[in-house]
């Protein structure tokens, strides 16, 4: 089925690939073709009636006509571009034939419906312009027949005019009907042309946003990477600022660390000077004070060492006991913690390592300590104490450190963590839980958050690790 719909389109379409812009002439191909196939169809019944009532004359000019219609359609498949000429022949063998067929015909065997087609032929291949004059040549043809004085024809007058009143009636119904179909068509046209008009239009608009939104997007991107550039300088300085800050930090623990050593060898070079002076000096006293020295010597150096790998940065990280971690934090801190007589207390309950740079994760573990011995300080806590507590569950390692120094103000405790936000006026950089709550989020991929409990602040590290 699919097969025949293409090939009778094919034939209407006079064998024409017309493309989407051709529909008028389409229309046109469809509409003659349509014709000459009703005619061509009528004719044939011609014949066959005629046959049958043994009319061989009828028969012969129903055959020539299907003959010559048959050709001259034949001519659009192979010169298209002559159509208006092979339409205006088509008119006039219509005429031609029609009338052949009312000299040889008798009104009541008149039974050719293709004779209806006649006014969409002109209508639709000659143009409203000259419609008014094919009809009447139409017509008139007709009347000359039967007022001719050569041949007697079959045909009254009357029978003459109702078939030109026919013809008429067919002619302005086919007209009206045209004329919808052309009012259509130039509707569709304007609005095809609104349509191409308002594409090109929003085209136009659409390039001119693009290239606005190319020249957004580089503003864009050349903003970007200078705000990243400035956060990079940030945190360089920052990271620059907190390192200075946890020196100065460090200096403050040596000089806690060597204090009571140093005091001890002055003490002991005092007691040697004393008893030369005195001659009570003995060379077992003598060597005993020396070999003490000797040792506190020994400790300052071994401070030193410790304190230099602190500051030596990790190349590579090391999977370490988090136990261990925080008592060389608590060791580092403990030369404050002994001054200040704080109290600390360390409960250890892990036994997971996590893989971590260890200086980076001791210094958040002293900038936590030092904060609380700052507040105990501050606040002149009696009896002061700081927790430290090591758990773990199947996921996280967990460490507590917490103080009784009576907690943070609530209206600041959510700004603690943000760099240069300080308590401790020129005192404090602003820096060191800053840079606390980085290393443990970027580094450990963990957290660092702050509550307040009943006794002061509790600082809990969240820390993932693999099994």
């Amino acid at each position: 089925m699919q097969r025949i719909k293409e090939r009778v389109l094919r034939c209407l379409n006079s064998n024409i690939d017309f493309s989407k812009k051709d529909i008028d002439k389409q229309l046109r191909h469809n509409i003659i073709n349509l014709t000459v196939m009703f005619a061509i169809t009528g004719l044939v019944f011609g014949t066959l009636n005629n046959i049958y009532k043994h009319d061989m004359l009828g028969a012969y000019v129903d055959i020539a006509g299907i003959t010559i219609l048959a050709i001259t359609i034949s001519f659009l498949r192979y010169r298209n571009d002559l159509f208006e000429l092979i339409s205006t022949i088509l008119t006039v063998e219509f005429i031609i034939l029609f009338n052949m067929l009312v000299v040889i015909s008798h009104p009541a065997d008149l039974k050719h419906i293709w004779l209806l087609t006649f006014p969409a032929l002109i209508f639709f291949y000659k143009g409203t312009q000259t419609w008014l004059g094919w009809v009447a040549f139409f017509i008139l043809t007709l009347f000359l027949n039967k007022l001719q004085p050569f041949y007697s024809i079959q045909y009254s007058l009357n029978e003459i005019l109702y078939i030109s009143v026919v013809i008429i009636m067919m002619t302005i119904v086919i007209y009206f009907y045209k004329a919808r179909i052309d009012q259509g068509n130039m509707t569709i046209l304007y609005q095809k042309e609104k349509l191409e008009e308002l594409t090109k239009d929003l085209e136009s608009k659409v390039q001119e946003k693009t290239k606005e939104l190319q020249q957004l997007n580089m503003m864009l991107e050349k903003n970007v990477e200078k705000k990243a550039q400035e956060l990079i300088q940030k945190d360089a300085l920052i990271l620059a600022q907190s390192r200075q800050a946890a020196m100065g930090e460090m200096i403050s623990m040596i000089a806690h660390q060597w204090r009571q050593p140093l005091s001890t060898i002055t003490l002991q070079i005092s007691n040697i000077k004393i008893n030369a002076m005195l001659g009570k000096a003995s060379v077992e006293e003598t060597n005993s004070a020396l070999e003490h020295i000797s040792d506190t010597i020994i400790y300052l150096s071994e401070t030193i060492d410790d304190f230099q790998s602190f500051f030596r940065p990790n190349k590579e990280k090391e999977l370490v006991n988090t136990c261990g971690l925080v008592e060389r934090g608590i060791s580092f801190a403990s030369p404050r913690l002994n001054v200040a007589h704080i109290a600390i207390k360390h409960n250890c309950d892990t036994v997971e390592k996590i893989l971590t740079h260890t200086n980076e994760f001791t210094q958040v573990i002293i900038n936590i300590l030092n904060n609380s011995i700052d507040v105990l300080l501050e606040r002149e806590i009696q009896n002061p104490v700081i927790n430290v507590k090591n758990s773990m569950d199947d996921k996280h390692i967990k460490i507590y450190i917490s103080d009784n120094g009576g907690g943070i103000d609530e209206k600041i405790i959510h700004s603690i963590f943000e760099p240069y936000f300080s308590t401790k006026g020129k005192n404090g950089t602003g820096l060191g839980l800053y840079m606390s709550k980085m290393i443990i989020e970027k580094e450990l991929e963990g957290s660092l958050s702050v509550t307040n409990i009943s006794e002061g602040a509790l600082f809990t590290l969240t820390i993932p690790f693999k099994k």
